[in-house]
């Protein structure tokens, strides 16, 4: 049965990857005829006050010089910030699909922490960036001190939300459509990146406390965005999203402490995922954010600020029950 249903899993995603990438072909040719080419002029957008004078260094792994920017006391707690890892606010990305590969990204986080030998490290992240941090935490446990997760789900609860929720497989055509090459790079540049400009402020996915996010902060986007690479770089994470590895048995369970942060008016994701996430982590809980958005640090910056710094500082920490070990299928 696991042989069967996985087929049947590839043949709907691949159906739905069609449909959806159909459909924005049709999109597209329709705004061609009836808007002309400069609905698909590109441009380069210049860098705004808010991404300069950061303390920007580099530091050269194995494979990649790896941009960071690193703040506060050089004998501080370490929180390793991980919103976007690789960079959301950094172009200089490799090509290719392959180099997007997650146990080259995972390695990635590996090789940074023990070639800058950070101690106790605190590891937060949101969005794809959290799909590889829930992989570093159980495969390199002895690096993590603890875990920050905002709106991500545990990769096996993704996949057993995905399983149940119909809810969870409708808010997931996005994916379907990242997984096609050319068609979705040209939707998001097209229209001076408003499909962009809609995932933060349109009515239905956007941030709800609009006044978080700034013309200044979309234009932040918009240049990294506009960059050579720019858009291709995060479309590859989503491309190889179904190609991830499998996660060994023994290491399904997180072992470091784990605070989820989840804004409960999702767009994206199912909170399903966020209440399936407990049960495969040792110590953790989910903190529900009512009223915020997928981007729940942007939509509550001082709660999730709040809830980071109590949960960074916490020494007693209740240990979930029910510690199953399940087959990852991510």
């Amino acid at each position: 049965m696991g042989v069967f249903r996985d087929l049947l899993t590839v043949v709907y995603v691949t159906w739905r990857q069609y449909l959806y990438t159909s459909g924005a072909l049709l999109t597209l040719t329709w705004k061609w005829m009836t808007k002309g080419k400069d609905y698909f002029a590109e441009y380069v957008y210049p860098e705004p006050e808010c991404l300069k004078n950061w303390n920007h260094k580099y530091v050269q792994l194995k494979d990649i010089r790896m941009h960071y920017v690193e703040e506060g006391p050089a004998d501080g707690d370490v929180l390793l910030m991980s919103f976007g890892i690789h960079g959301d606010f950094s172009w200089n990305r490799p090509s290719g699909i392959s180099n997007y590969n997650m146990s080259l990204l995972i390695d990635d986080i590996r090789q940074f922490i023990e070639t800058l030998g950070l101690k106790k490290v605190t590891l937060a992240a949101h969005d794809w960036g959290a799909m590889i941090c829930w992989r570093v935490a159980m495969l390199h446990e002895n690096l993590i001190d603890r875990l920050i997760i905002c709106n991500v789900p545990h990769p096996i609860a993704f996949y057993e939300a995905y399983k149940i929720s119909k809810e969870q497989r409708e808010k997931s055509w996005y994916i379907y459509l990242f997984q096609s090459q050319y068609i979705p790079e040209i939707a998001m540049r097209s229209n001076k990146m408003r499909m962009l400009e809609a995932m933060f402020r349109g009515k239905k996915a956007g941030i709800r406390n609009s006044q978080n996010f700034t013309d200044e902060d979309m234009l932040a986007w918009k240049h990294v965005f506009s960059q050579p690479g720019g858009t291709t770089g995060p479309l590859n994470y989503y491309r190889d999203l179904f190609n991830a590895p499998s996660i060994p048995r023994k290491l399904v369970i997180v072992q470091p402490k784990v605070l989820i942060l989840w804004g409960d008016e999702d767009e994206f994701l199912d909170k399903k995922g966020a209440e399936f996430s407990v049960k495969f982590c040792r110590n953790g809980r989910v903190q529900m954010i009512r009223g915020a958005s997928h981007w729940v640090q942007q939509d509550q910056p001082e709660l999730v600020n709040a809830y980071m710094e109590q949960f960074m500082k916490e020494d007693n920490y209740r240990i979930s029950e029910n510690l199953n070990e399940f087959k990852s299928h991510l």
